[in-house]
């Protein structure tokens, strides 16, 4: 481990240190800045002092604050902070599942998914009530699904007359649900807009007021384990995603669905 990235995270795991930094974002005297922290003149000045030293805070007219360098530091050591809570919560769900479906540079933003948690079912054909509340209190709704659940179609089409809906689906989907539920599949794309991809082991869908996802274990898609963020910074990252599922996907057009294998008109 490089001694650059010992320090930032001695600095994501040493509450104080972080709070002082992020105390200087704006200029502040140590005495101002201990009152806040609740802590001694003396237990701030030893900090701030090699904060100084490290180039991270410089003195000004106000006291110290933040150099440019501090605030990118200040930046990164919030970005570990978060990782490592994720690594505590939920890393066993990154961990034992397939991952590999998120590109690369999503992978490497998996901070924004901090304050996440797991919905744990052993029953895999129970919706989670956290998910639709999400669906149902959200204006604007963008999924993903390489899986078919009975209760999909009826629920998106419901969703989709008050809501945008945007839904992309692996192509065996979309053909059992045109097979199973043709009339419903019909209506949902006079509401919303329904595309298909060739192949996607992720389900997710990425709405307002939240971020929900189930991945693969090896081949099979695991629906007893779902992770839930409601955070503005969890849906942003959910936006990117649908987004890199969306470009390589196909529109389907009303009156011209592809049933069972077979095109019927464009899609």
């Amino acid at each position: 481990m490089s001694i650059g990235f010992r320090h930032l995270i001695s600095l994501s795991t040493t509450p104080l240190k972080l709070k002082i930094l992020e105390g200087l974002e704006n200029p502040a005297g140590i005495s101002s800045l201990a009152r806040s922290l609740d802590v001694s003149r003396d237990t701030v000045k030893p900090h701030i002092r090699n904060f100084v030293e490290a180039g991270l805070v410089e003195r000004c007219g106000e006291g110290y604050r933040l150099t440019a360098l501090g605030r990118i530091i200040l930046e990164k050591a919030v970005e570990v902070e978060k990782l490592l809570s994720i690594a505590k919560d939920t890393g066993e769900f990154f961990r034992t599942h397939d991952t590999s479906p998120i590109p690369e540079e999503l992978m490497k933003e998996i901070h924004y998914l901090y304050g996440g948690y797991l919905v744990r079912s052993s029953d895999p054909f129970e919706l989670s009530e956290d998910w639709i509340r999400i669906l149902k209190a959200s204006n604007w709704i963008k999924g993903v699904s390489p899986v078919y659940h009975p209760e999909f179609p009826a629920l998106f089409t419901y969703l989709a007359e008050e809501r945008d809906i945007k839904l992309v689906l692996t192509e065996n989907v979309f053909e059992k649900c045109v097979s199973k539920h043709p009339e419903l599949v019909q209506k949902f794309i006079g509401l919303g807009e329904m595309r298909v991809c060739s192949d996607a082991k992720v389900a997710f869908v990425v709405a307002e007021k939240g971020f929900a996802m189930g991945l693969y274990v090896g081949d099979a898609y695991d629906a007893n384990h779902i992770f839930v963020c409601t955070s503005d910074e969890a849906v942003r990252w959910g936006f990117k995603l649908f987004n890199n599922f969306y470009s390589r996907s196909r529109k389907v057009v009303k009156d011209h669905l592809w049933v069972c294998g077979t095109t019927h008109g464009d899609i």
